[in-house]
Parts: structure tokens; C-alpha cells; sequence
């Protein structure tokens, strides 16, 4: 028999659908190289220059100084995203057709104009007001933790540098090339659907064929619709960006104090620790919890302006829907999606919170041990020891929406209503897409 007449291998079709897999979502498989790794941090990094996003912290090993074309750009951004706010506030005050078209609104004469611009000023004001903070805190270098970014561009993700085992940094590398093949397709998709349905409604709003009418009107409606076209192309991917990099601190965080955890126990298996060794141990756990108290200080103020928002929004769009002010079924169609905001972040924040504070409060124990069988130590290394003992012992340490609970009781009860809220906001959502036809 012939080459040519030989039955051809066929490939099991496990193989064909995992290599469909990788190839369409772009996971690598565990045995990537190093090199890789590095290179897709490297990009990855590309993409947050490009977007206006990062900037190398002031002390990495090679510091770059700010430019002034970064911060005049980055301002614009937050100064388009400012102002279509405001536009948008301004358009609920009057219902002239003709001052409508002068303020560029895109949702008179549509049946849902009311909700529609409720949404478009909550969401847009999250993104911009996430963009704005995250870009600003970069800016000015309060993101310590991306020091250790900055390592892992030049080194890659060694131990030595997360202070993790070698199957953390396995996962580490997968993360960071999905990460970088991911980041630019997803924010493009997202930025297109918004400037398709922005498209959409201006060209088939009311106001867009009244300006027409007049020169006057139709430059300062397409002046205006620029500005959020502008807005919308910018922050749309920065939010992805810094969205991606917020989940990459949480994992960081959360290996980290997996992996002092784990030294913490092999050290209290031994009656007596060397003093070098413990120095280390103590440097190593302040170092983390520094670094633990900026990422926390940074998010909760983000998170929690975020869903204050976005719940207020929902509660008042319920009220105007059931009051039958829309008489739509928009308005209770997007509700079960702002609702599920209280939902997802409080179910992120007790999951972080219970991984963190967890391994934090054993750690407390642990040290308290190593104290007590370590009591003849020189006092220096004794004052670290009390110092690390006082900050694990402070009940605010770890991941929260808002202030500390323990110490706030008003932000408890808020809490318990906005959750309450939320909860018969769902309840009652739910009902509406029951008895829809």
C-alpha cells in the first residue's frame, strides 16, 4: 500500500477540542517557559503605558519621570468623563427639544429616556471615577505593590521574589500570559458594543435630526457626543486594565500570607529559632502587612464609592419603575442586574476578607508561640516580635467594603439596610420577569 492510500492519524478529539481551547481563550498549558512569562509580563505592562494607566514605580530599577503629554492626556480623559457626567445631570432638569439638542442627549424621544440616562450616568461616572482614582494613585506611586511587577519584568516570577513555592509561580505565569493576551481583546470588545449602541442612539435620536436644522446645533451636538465618544474609547479599556491588575493584588496577597503562614509553621517545630532567623521572619511579615495595608486602603475607598452608587441608583430606579413613572420593562429588566451588585461584592469582600484574616489571625497565635518559646531573645528582635504581635492584633486588618465594622457600628447597620435593600430589590425584579408575557 501506498503513502498516499495510508489512513491518515486521527487525532483524539480531547486534543482537538483542548487545542480549540487555548487557542480561542488563550490559556497556556503549565509547563510554560520562563522566558514566556517574562515577555508576557512585559507586554502586559506595554498595554498599561499605552492606555495611560502605569507608570514604573518611583523606586524601581529603572524609574522613568512622568511627562507632561501623560498627565495633560490623562486630565483630558478625566476632564471628557467630568463633563458628560454633567451633561447628563443636566438633561433630567428640561424637557425643550431644542435645549436637548443644544446639551447633545442622545435619549430624547426614546421611550426609555429617563432609565436609559439613570444607567449611562451611573456607569459612566463608576468607570470614570475608578479610572480617575487608579491613575491617580499610579501617578503619584502609592501602588507599592508594583514593585514587585517591576522585579518580574527583569526576573520573572521567582520565589525569591514572591516569596512563594514553585507551584504558586506556575500559576503566577499562567495568569500573567492569559492576562496579556486577554487584556486588549477584551477591552476592545466592550469599548465597540458601547460605541455601537452610542452610535445607534445618536443617529436615531429625536434632537440628532432637529440639529440638523441649524450649523449652531449640530456643532455643539457633535462637540458634545466627541467628548463622550472620547471618554467611552479611553476608560472603557483603563478600567479593564486596572481591573485585571486589582485581581492580580488580591491573588498576591492571598499566596503571600499562604506563604509566611507556612514558614510560621515550620518555625514553631523547632524549640529554639536562630536569631538571624527570626529577624528575617519579622522583617518579612511587616514588609507584607505594609504592603497589605496600602492595597486595602487604595480599593476600599473604590469599592465602596462603587457600590454606594450603584445600590442608590437601583433603589431609586425600583422607586421610579413601581411607581409606574416608566411604565417600561426596562427598567425592571436592568434592575436585577444593578441589584446583583450588593450580591457579588459582598460575596468578593467575605471571600477575601476569610482568606486573609483567617491566615492572619493563625498568625497571630503562631507568633505569640514563637514568643513565648523565644522569650531570652536580644530586645531588639523582642520589639519586633511585640510589633508584629500589635499590628496582626488589629481588628481592621483585612479586605472590607467601607470602614471597619467592628469599629463602626453605623457602617454595620447601613450595611444590614443597603443588603436588605438590595435583597427585596431581587425578590421583586424576579416577580416582574414571571409574570412578563
Amino acid at each position: 500500500m501506498t503513502s498516499d492510500t495510508q489512513p491518515k492519524i486521527k487525532q483524539p478529539k480531547k486534543n482537538v477540542i483542548s487545542g480549540l481551547f487555548y487557542a480561542i481563550v488563550g490559556w497556556p498549558h503549565i509547563d510554560i517557559e520562563h522566558a514566556k512569562a517574562v515577555e508576557a509580563i512585559k507586554r502586559f505592562m506595554f498595554f498599561g503605558k499605552l492606555l495611560l494607566v502605569y507608570q514604573p514605580h518611583p523606586n524601581a530599577d529603572h524609574p522613568i519621570m512622568l511627562s507632561k503629554r501623560f498627565l495633560l492626556l490623562s486630565f483630558t480623559i478625566d476632564l471628557f468623563t467630568l463633563l458628560t457626567v454633567i451633561r447628563l445631570i443636566c438633561c433630567f432638569f428640561t424637557d425643550n427639544l431644542l435645549t436637548l439638542a443644544y446639551l447633545g442627549d442622545i435619549f430624547v424621544g426614546k421611550r426609555n429616556e429617563y432609565a436609559l440616562r439613570m444607567l449611562s450616568v451611573c456607569c459612566v461616572a463608576c468607570l470614570g471615577g475608578f479610572r480617575a482614582v487608579s491613575c491617580y494613585l499610579a501617578r503619584k506611586g502609592s501602588l507599592d505593590w508594583t514593585k514587585v511587577i517591576d522585579k518580574a519584568m527583569i526576573n520573572g516570577w521567582k520565589p525569591e521574589i514572591l516569596n512563594m513555592k514553585k507551584a504558586y509561580c506556575l500559576k503566577w505565569r499562567q495568569t500573567s500570559v492569559f492576562i496579556a493576551r486577554q487584556i486588549v481583546g477584551a477591552s476592545l470588545i466592550v469599548a465597540s458594543i458601547w460605541v455601537t449602541c452610542f452610535l445607534y442612539l445618536m443617529f436615531s435620536s429625536t434632537a440628532f435630526y432637529l440639529a440638523l436644522k441649524s450649523p449652531l446645533v449640530i456643532s455643539l451636538y457633535t462637540f458634545w457626543q466627541v467628548i463622550a465618544l472620547s471618554a467611552i474609547i479611553w476608560f472603557v479599556p483603563q478600567a479593564t486594565w486596572i481591573g485585571f491588575l486589582y485581581g492580580i493584588a488580591f491573588f498576591y496577597v492571598i499566596n503571600k500570607s499562604n506563604s509566611i503562614y507556612s514558614e510560621l509553621q515550620t518555625s514553631l517545630k523547632l524549640k529554639y529559632i536562630r536569631s538571624s532567623a527570626l529577624r528575617k521572619l519579622c522583617n518579612l511579615n511587616i514588609s507584607f502587612l505594609n504592603e497589605f495595608d496600602h492595597i486595602n486602603c487604595m480599593m476600599r475607598y473604590i469599592a465602596y464609592a462603587a457600590y454606594n452608587l450603584i445600590s442608590v441608583t437601583g433603589q431609586v430606579a425600583m422607586l421610579y419603575s413601581y411607581l409606574g413613572l416608566f411604565g417600561m420593562p426596562l427598567a425592571d429588566l436592568s434592575l436585577g442586574i444593578i441589584g446583583c451588585n450588593t450580591i457579588f461584592q459582598v460575596g468578593l469582600s467575605s471571600f477575601l476578607a476569610a482568606k486573609s484574616v483567617a491566615k492572619i489571625g493563625l498568625s497571630y497565635s503562631h507568633y505569640h508561640r514563637i514568643y513565648q518559646n523565644n522569650y531570652n531573645i536580644e530586645p531588639r528582635i523582642k520589639l519586633k516580635l511585640l510589633y508584629n504581635l500589635d499590628r496582626l492584633n488589629d481588628p481592621s486588618v483585612g479586605f472590607w467594603v467601607g470602614e471597619s465594622f467592628i469599629n463602626d457600628n453605623y457602617a454595620f447597620i447601613q450595611y444590614l439596610f443597603e443588603t436588605c435593600s438590595n435583597m427585596m430589590l431581587i425578590i421583586v425584579t424576579m416577580s416582574s420577569f414571571i409574570w412578563q408575557d
